[in-house]
């Protein structure tokens, strides 16, 4: 997945306070609002730090296929909006 794209949806769900699930190849990762200013992009990988520091993930973005904003709302929890790409 391209770096812009990724960085577009890590700021807007920043923005918005959502949560950010990413599924790569091996597994899929909820990434909670409050964890969202401990990631950071770089060229070849995403690194996220959860659970007050004691977890860190390094995705490729390469192997990034989706990346989905949950919101939060009072009346139906869980709406989700997404992006995916798939290779060939």
């Amino acid at each position: 997945m391209e770096r812009a794209l990724i960085e577009k949806v890590l700021e807007e769900a920043r923005s918005t306070e959502a949560n950010l699930v990413i599924a790569d190849r091996r597994d899929t990762f909820t990434i909670e609002a409050e964890d969202l200013k401990d990631v950071e992009v770089s060229d070849d990988y995403l690194r996220a730090t959860m659970d007050d520091g004691k977890i860190t993930v390094y995705l490729e973005l390469e192997k990034v296929y989706k990346l989905v904003l949950e919101r939060q709302r009072s009346r139906r929890i869980g709406g989700r909006a997404g992006f995916s790409v798939t290779g060939g």
